[in-house]
């Protein structure tokens, strides 16, 4: 069968088995603090998503010393359903944890059913920055089964929607791509958006104000997500186009926004302000 890799393609013989992990890690040497690692894994012949997560999670159990199954939640990765389990067990003296996403590929040619596993490990508990950071490759994932092109369609330069949100932290150097108002109220703590730590602007880019709707019992804690935004052209704000270079690192919020990275960002912007 065909395999793709970065750099080249090749024909595998039919009796070798695919076995590729692709590694990602912030040091050459030594254990890193963040990692993520890619692999596919073979599926029972009629292995629904959830039946393979909870095998996973009992073999994981079998495998790795004092293991504790945190959480398992429903996602999805390019609008597939997955599964993301939450664990940590001991390692050298160490608590690792562990996040591993995990979604059913189409099956092959021969009937083979395989899983995508995308795990990210860390020496300690998952940090704001890390779990950005994943949360960040999960959501920019294209599955390759997914992007057969349509003949004599080009593809868009700009995919967000004309209802995208995007909320910039400039403590986190983070930009978050929301699929509209209501899923970036949800999703962003009132309590920092009180507190001016975030900003937010529409798909061009233009500023959006919080405007507090509700308070807690008449005191000035709000409960999460009691507050809308809006425009106000009263109060000078600068763009996110002007504000983009404090962002490092872009997470997309929603499986139903279809931006990727910053770049994507800013040729959106770059293409309004043309418009």
């Amino acid at each position: 069968m065909p395999y793709h890799a970065n750099y080249a393609t090749l024909e595998l013989p039919a009796q070798l088995k695919n076995k590729t992990m692709h590694m990602f890690t912030l040091s050459d040497d030594g254990p890193s603090e963040f990692s993520v690692a890619m692999s596919q894994a073979d599926a029972q012949g009629n292995d629904s998503l959830i039946n393979f997560a909870q095998r996973l999670a009992a073999e994981l159990e079998q495998a790795l010393p004092a293991f504790r199954l945190i959480s398992t939640i429903e996602r999805t990765l390019d609008d597939t359903p997955a599964i993301e389990l939450s664990y940590c067990w001991h390692s050298d003296g160490n608590t690792m944890h562990q996040r591993q996403a995990i979604t059913m590929l189409p099956r092959t040619e021969a009937g083979d059913v395989q899983a995508l596993l995308i795990a990210a490990t860390c020496l300690k508990p998952f940090t704001d920055e890390w779990n950005a950071a994943f949360d960040g490759m999960l959501g920019s994932i294209k599955l390759r089964h997914k992007m057969a092109p349509v003949i004599g369609e080009a593809a868009s330069t700009v995919p967000a929607r004309a209802s995208t949100v995007f909320a910039l932290s400039e403590r986190r150097r983070t930009l978050h791509a929301f699929a509209d108002h209501d899923e970036a109220c949800r999703k962003t703590d009132a309590h920092e958006v009180e507190h001016e730590a975030w900003a937010f602007f529409d798909a061009a880019g233009t500023p959006l104000h919080p405007n507090f709707v509700a308070s807690d019992n008449g005191t000035s804690r709000r409960k999460a997500g009691s507050y809308v935004l809006e425009k106000r052209p009263e109060r000078a704000a600068p763009t996110l186009r002007a504000q983009l270079y404090q962002a490092s690192m872009f997470v997309a919020g929603s499986a139903a926004v279809r931006l990727s990275s910053i770049a994507d960002v800013q040729a959106m912007l770059d293409q309004s302000a043309e418009g």
